[in-house]
């Protein structure tokens, strides 16, 4: 066999060793043998293997957790934790203040701190630092003694209760990367580094799997999403709670269905951030015309972000497949290929949809329409759906810019069929509008905190460096040695 430039064909081998250097380079991590990973779907799964793995614990659990809630389950895990720390067990806790402002504001941590285990936030607003609400730490992490690890999408919240989610427990070689990723994050959220904790890196099964720790910028799940969806040849199907996809993640699932790739993503109905879920509406036209088959949940809220590729690869994890995870956010995922497990993802996700409805074009201008009527919509209750929905628009009120700007801008055509979800959009804004007209402080107040904000931050930076040049005239430094060069700080220009 020969290509028509006569030099040989790649083989098939040379084709593998390909695509794992491209996948690798994309994920920004590499392929590690050795590993036993156990599905866990739900809360009561992934919440009972938590507080087990804790009670278990004998030296050191480390927890990295963008939600932590003051109901039930919430306190029921700071207990949990007071109790090791107790004991004399090393604990560190990472939450980020945006996800946790309440808790963080109402004390919620200081029984920790109290009996000993060490807790930090991830970029809380500061005059110092200044007011930086985007680049969240939205990681769900925890390991136990160095050989237990749990990620995926779940929060230490009882909301979980009623909510479809999916997480893992991992044990393995892939642990050392868990507490690298983990002393990362530590390190970045305060001062001083992580002390050392041992890892078991031993052998524990027989999965290979990358461990994909994203941080802001890095990008590195959005290029292995685009990797993966040009490399599937059969099927890739996605589940994921705040879809709003890129045009470029968008084209890249539209030539997958056009080459014949069974492509299906399941997304939520009733979401605890209802304005995105108006948006993701806006995107199924061009899917649906190109041949990808659209689901929607009909429970309470699915919460899971997971993909399954050719019963061999599947994703799970904090990473949502929109522009804030992919390019914002600090993530943590796991990027799984193991045709046990692929085949695992590939039996829920069908049984998922058996609790979902598929969207359909239908009529004359082959609108997206219901496939079947639907059953009655069950809601969260509303004294939760006040709080969650408060708090959910409150953490993502910056991230709408993205959403409205590509709705103004018009990076692709516009559907007849998209009237709706585009008048809801206008609505709203146009509403605002008003507002603002009528009651002009309700602009100018929130304008004015944030730039005083700014300022008083910029001017407490400025007064710091001061105090520095001030301090540095009152002790100069010695002078050097003729055959010693001065410290880079202290040269000239």
């Amino acid at each position: 066999m020969s290509m028509r430039d006569g030099r040989p064909a790649p083989t098939p081998s040379l084709f593998r060793q390909l695509a794992e250097q491209a996948l690798a380079r994309s994920a920004g991590a590499p392929l590690v043998a050795g590993n036993r990973v156990e599905l866990l779907f739900d809360a009561a799964a992934n919440f009972a293997a938590w507080l087990d793995a804790i009670a278990r614990a004998e030296h050191c659990i480390l927890i990295e957790m963008y939600l932590f809630a003051d109901d039930d389950f919430g306190r029921q895990l700071r207990s949990a934790l007071q109790d090791k720390a107790r004991q004399g067990v090393r604990v560190y806790l990472l939450y980020d203040w945006l996800g946790s402002w309440r808790e963080h504001y109402r004390g919620f941590f200081k029984p920790l701190l109290q009996a000993g285990a060490e807790v930090r936030v991830w970029q809380p607003p500061s005059f110092g630092k200044g007011f930086r609400l985007l680049g969240r730490d939205h990681r769900k992490l925890i390991v136990v003694d160095g050989h237990t690890a749990f990620i995926g999408g779940l929060c230490a919240s009882s909301r979980w209760n009623d909510w479809r989610d999916t997480g893992l427990r991992l044990r393995g070689p892939l642990l050392d990367d868990a507490v690298t990723a983990f002393a990362d994050s530590w390190l970045h959220a305060g001062d001083g580094a992580l002390p050392p904790v041992a890892t078991d890196r031993s052998s524990h099964g027989e999965v290979a799997a990358r461990l994909i720790a994203t941080t802001p910028a890095t990008a590195n799940l959005m290029r292995l999403d685009l990797l993966i969806a040009g490399f599937a040849r059969r099927r890739l199907w996605l589940t994921d709670a705040y879809f709003m996809g890129t045009s470029t993640y968008l084209t890249a699932l539209q030539q997958a269905a056009r080459d014949g790739v069974d492509v299906r993503l399941l997304v939520p109905r009733s979401s605890d951030i209802g304005w995105i879920a108006t948006v993701s509406r806006t995107l199924y036209r061009p899917l649906l015309s190109a041949g990808v088959r659209v689901f929607e949940w009909d429970g309470t809220m699915i919460h899971a972000k997971t993909a399954v590729a050719d019963s061999r690869w599947a994703r799970i994890g904090s990473t949502n497949l929109n522009v804030s995870s992919w390019l914002a956010n600090r993530e943590l995922d796991l990027a799984i290929e193991d045709e046990a497990l692929a085949r695992q993802m590939e039996t829920r996700f069908l049984h998922d949809l058996d609790n979902a409805t598929e969207i359909v074009l239908s009529g004359q201008h082959l609108r997206p329409a219901l496939k079947h009527a639907r059953g009655e919509r069950r809601r969260l209750p509303v004294r939760q759906q006040a709080v969650v929905g408060a708090a959910a628009a409150a953490r993502q009120a910056l991230r709408i810019g993205d959403a409205v700007g590509a709705a103004v801008r018009g990076t692709r055509n516009v559907e007849q069929s998209e009237a709706a979800s585009f008048l809801s959009i206008a609505l709203t804004l146009l509403g605002l509008t008003l507002l603002v007209l009528l009651f002009p402080w309700l602009a100018a107040l929130p304008l004015a905190l944030l730039l005083g904000f700014a300022g008083i931050s910029v001017l407490l930076r400025a007064a710091t460096l001061y105090r520095r040049r001030w301090q540095k005239k009152q002790h100069p430094a010695a002078p050097a040695r003729p055959d010693k060069p001065p410290p880079d700080d202290d040269v000239k220009p």
